[in-house]
Formats: structure tokens, sequence, C-alpha cells
């Protein structure tokens, strides 16, 4: 498990790095375009706000996978061993739930929308879609191996609590 969310780590690096430049490289035409030229580029803001969609969700699951989101373990520290592994236990799996159940929703909504197209270039909705469910996707499989971790830890280095 840790190999493939290894290996999802390093996609996600490299496609999320790619989308970031894109964003800036459009976001930079259309600025040079608009003041230099004098001519508005129709898909360019639309563009840009489909891939800044894309990058929010694949790079949440990066930070996910890195924990490093805001937390608040103050209170959990100062608990007995027992009491801190149920509850990061308790933690994983209502995350686990919460990714889940948007991934669900969110490849709902993604088959729904495949014949409406978007105003300015005309794609399927579905494809601004699929970057929120590709990143739950990777948040659940992230949510995954971090229980299947916290619950069969063996050594206290590797212990979240």
């Amino acid at each position: 498990m840790e190999r493939l969310l290894t290996g999802i780590d390093w996609i996600m690096d490299k496609v999320t790095l790619l989308i970031l430049i894109l964003l800036n490289l459009i976001v930079g035409l259309q600025v040079f375009s608009r003041y230099m030229l004098n001519h508005s580029l129709f898909w360019s803001e639309e563009l840009a706000r489909y891939l800044f969609i894309w990058l929010v969700f694949l790079s949440a699951a990066i930070v996910l996978r890195r924990e490093g989101h805001i937390q608040v373990s103050f209170f959990v520290e100062r608990l007995a061993l027992g009491l801190r592994r149920a509850i990061v236990v308790l933690v994983d799996l209502l995350l686990l739930w919460f990714t889940a159940t948007i991934l669900v929703q969110s490849i709902r909504l993604a088959s729904m929308v495949w014949t409406v197209l978007t105003a300015a270039m005309e794609i399927p909705w579905t494809l601004v879609y699929l970057g929120i469910v590709l990143g739950m996707t990777a948040m659940v499989l992230v949510m995954l191996g971090a229980l299947w971790r916290h619950v069969t830890v063996q050594s206290e280095e590797n212990r979240p609590w």
C-alpha cells in the first residue's frame, strides 16, 4: 500500500506542477494580450478557473498524504496512549467517510453533466469535475493507507500519538 501511495504522490506532484505552470502561462498570456495587444482571449479566464479547480483538489490530496493540514493536537497529546490511538483511528475513519462521500457525489455530478458544455470553451463539464473525482479518489486512498498504518503500527517511533 505504501508503494502505491508513494507512486501516486510522485504522479500528483508532477501533474500539479504542470497545471501550475500552465495556469501561470495562461494568465500571463491573458494579461499580455489584454494590456499590450488590446485584445482579450475569450477562453483564457475559463480555462484558468478550471485548471485552478484541478489544482486545488489534487494539491489537497498531496497535503493530506504529507499530513500538512491544520490540526489541533493539544488535547489529544495529553490523553492516555490507548485513548490517543482510538482518537487517531476515529479521525481517520471520519475523514475516510467524508472523502468517500464527496467522491461518490462528485462521480454522480460528473456523470450527470456529460452533455452540458462550458460557456466559452464548449467542453463537457465532466472534464472540469474530473479534477474533483481524481483528487477525492487520491484522498480516499491516502486515508485508507493512513488508517492501515495507524491500526497496524508495531514500532514506537512510527506512532502518530
